[in-house]
């Protein structure tokens, strides 16, 4: 494991607001690469892995919340992908998420999001750290037909703000959510995530109900979706290299 530490040095084009510490590292998978890090370097910790055709960043969490309600810093931490997205975006262009993993843009896959507990936690637990990652197609330079593939599109074809811009963002709106999250509710933070869930329904047909994601349709009926980490067990938008093309 190749691991710089860059602790806010000027240098650095990614500009973290506390507790946020960089390590960046040549290392695709930065899920593995974050969870090796975290019980040493604790909460704040944020890894950034650059390389042609990936752009994929994780960050360590140490909830106060036992498991059943902390695992829900994944929403929280999807919302603030998304959102860091759409700031760093062309102008009316649309993000969006399918529950719970996969984001979206303009229809077309751009990446999603990956999850890790601190083994041996008991949904009753504390957990002594959690792991959000995300991975987003940076480009697709290296494919030689990219119209072969018309599911999936990339950050340098969709003329996004330069990666830095994204993963800065995406750290200040993770703290603008937890902030939330402590002082207003975990509501304050599911609206949002249930906004970018395609495709786009009224104001109160989703909400989420313990670890799950319901649908309310006009007869009273409804749809639930699997458990949070039933369905991330799934990673269907991706393979192991990272996000599916």
């Amino acid at each position: 494991m190749t691991m710089v530490r860059e602790d806010n040095l000027a240098a650095s084009k990614v500009v973290l607001p506390p507790p946020f510490t960089l390590h960046r590292t040549e290392g695709r998978d930065v899920l593995a690469e974050t969870v090796a890090l975290a019980p040493s370097e604790g909460a704040g910790t944020l890894v950034l892995h650059q390389s042609p055709g990936l752009l994929a960043f994780a960050v360590v969490l140490e909830p106060e919340q036992e498991l059943v309600e902390a695992q829900l810093a994944f929403l929280l931490g999807m919302t603030a992908v998304g959102d860091a997205l759409a700031a760093h975006c062309p102008p009316d262009r649309s993000v969006r998420l399918n529950w719970p993993d996969e984001v979206l843009f303009d229809g077309a896959r751009i990446g999603g999001g990956r999850f890790a507990i601190a083994p041996g936690t008991a949904d009753d637990d504390v957990p002594d750290w959690m792991v959000f990652a995300a991975e987003l197609i940076a480009d697709r330079d290296h494919i030689a037909e990219p119209g072969a593939y018309p599911d999936s599109t990339s950050l340098l074809e969709e003329g996004f703000d330069p990666a830095e811009d994204i993963v800065s963002t995406f750290a200040s709106y993770m703290m603008l959510y937890f902030d939330r999250w402590a002082h207003e509710g975990f509501a304050a933070v599911s609206n949002r995530f249930l906004m970018r869930i395609d495709p786009p329904l009224l104001r109160g047909v989703r909400r989420i109900e313990g670890d799950r994601m319901l649908e309310i349709t006009p007869s009273g009926g409804g749809r639930r979706m699997a458990p949070l980490r039933e369905a991330l067990a799934v990673q269907a938008w991706r393979d192991e290299t990272g996000p599916r093309l």
